[in-house]
């Protein structure tokens, strides 16, 4: 852990949560000496934020995806290509 996460503040939550989970956390903590159910619960929502992350990234991706054949999209694909290929044909 680094000292910046060391030092951080924490902040106290409450939650209701499903025992079997809650059982599966504490079977784990008795398992790893060296966490506690804090630790867990962070790396768990470490995880869930990494995968919102990626699903509001794949969103934006099929978001863009839909303008690609847009005809402006595709008359300054053309202008851009024509421009590059006639920079590099000069650089011969």
């Amino acid at each position: 852990m680094s000292s910046k996460k060391a030092t951080r503040r924490r902040v106290k939550v409450g939650a209701t949560l499903d025992p079997d989970l809650v059982a599966a956390v504490d079977v784990h903590v008795s398992r790893h000496p060296e966490l506690d159910r804090s630790a867990v619960i962070d790396e768990a929502l470490r995880l869930w934020q990494e995968r919102e992350q990626g699903a509001a990234m794949q969103r934006q991706i099929l978001e863009d995806a839909k303008y690609y054949d847009d005809p402006e999209r595709v008359a300054w694909r053309r202008i851009r290509d024509a421009a590059a290929a006639r920079t590099f044909s000069r650089r011969r």
